[in-house]
């Protein structure tokens, strides 16, 4: 008891420490932390609100007007004897690979609020249906960065896959623990013009929260940017903390797959958008944090094989632009890869087995 009330009062005080630096910090550097700011707000405005709101409405809509039922009946045995889920995740798989990050976590909750699928069963699609959608990685990545959308193409193609295999792997690790909902399940159904304004709704609160963790987590990245001088940390540290800032920093740091990579592994922030819209479906953080760097050397992988079939060997090392000529070969940046990898998995069979 006197242990865990001195880590309870140490906790307390690292984190009130960590409080007065960020407020230090925040006065200090306020103009960078103003233009980060703006920054996320340029991002909800140009590319979050444009391309995720209507999937999060779709998704919703698709959920409580009982739509989902009626797709995912044709895919019914390929998704419980792949992924372990009820045939009503079909289209759910589908949004959250075609919407962007928070879209598949977002429906989950749906399915959960309205009694279309257990909590178990909502938690473990929760922790693969994540991907970057292909206005984020074709527009934004491929078109915007390298100004090449095969590129985009080559990620999103990587993404699908990742998620897939991700979710096939699912399935194996809670072999034994597959609970599928019975048909007979007490489910919430609207009309359609219910659903439809509850979906508008719904996505609208959705969209609130999302904007806001990327403003907050923009302007800190903001400060970020200047106080970090060295190439390799700033995009390593910008890389797990934002995406777009990460993937921006990335490419000129580094070669295409390992921007795939952090576009694959998606960021802190994007994770605690995911956290925010998945509700009272409380899923195990470190666990999907694991799970988000797997997805991330997956999607990376498969980017690099894509690229040395379109391009030449160079083009697959190139930095900033396809068509450039230097080259950078990663091997510090694969080193660090290959061992999170290694401790994902040896962390994720450690924890199935207690279980």
């Amino acid at each position: 008891m006197f242990i865990k009330a001195n880590f309870h009062k140490f906790t307390a005080a690292l984190l009130s420490l960590a409080i007065v630096i960020v407020c230090i910090m925040l006065l200090i550097f306020s103009k960078e932390c103003a233009d980060g700011a703006f920054s996320g707000i340029e991002m909800c405005i140009n590319v979050l609100i444009p391309s995720l709101f209507p999937f999060m409405a779709v998704s919703s809509f698709t959920v409580k007007s009982g739509i989902s039922d009626f797709l995912g009946k044709p895919f019914g045995k390929i998704m419980k004897s792949v992924f372990g889920l009820s045939p009503c995740f079909a289209p759910i798989l589908l949004l959250s690979v075609t919407g962007g990050y928070p879209i598949g976590a977002k429906s989950c909750n749906e399915l959960y609020k309205n009694g279309n699928a257990g909590t178990e069963e909502c938690k473990r699609a929760s922790m693969f249906m994540v991907c970057a959608g292909p206005g984020f990685l074709v527009s934004f990545i491929g078109m915007s960065i390298y100004n090449d959308k095969k590129i985009g193409i080559i990620m999103l193609c990587s993404q699908i896959l990742s998620v897939l295999i991700t979710g096939i792997a699912n399935r194996i690790i809670n072999r034994g623990k597959i609970f599928v909902t019975a048909k007979g399940s007490n489910k919430i159904r609207l009309s359609l013009t219910e659903s439809l304004v509850e979906a508008v709704y719904d996505a609208s609160k959705g969209m609130f929260s999302i904007c806001s963790f990327v403003i907050a987590f923009s302007a800190v990245a903001g400060i970020l940017s200047t106080v970090l001088d060295d190439g390799f940390v700033k995009t390593a540290v910008l890389s797990i903390f934002e995406v777009c800032t990460g993937v921006k920093t990335a490419s000129s740091e580094l070669p295409v797959w390992a921007v795939a990579f952090v576009a694959g592994f998606g960021g802190i922030c994007v994770h605690f958008q995911i956290f925010s819209v998945l509700g009272n479906l409380k899923i195990n953080k470190l666990i999907f944090f694991c799970y988000r760097i797997i997805q991330g050397i997956l999607t990376a992988l498969f980017t690099y094989i894509g690229m040395l079939i379109f391009y030449d060997t160079k083009s697959v090392f190139s930095v900033g632009t396809v068509s450039g000529s230097s080259v950078y070969g990663g091997t510090a940046f694969s080193g660090i890869v290959l061992t999170a990898l290694m401790i994902c998995f040896l962390f994720l069979l450690k924890n199935y087995r207690n279980n």
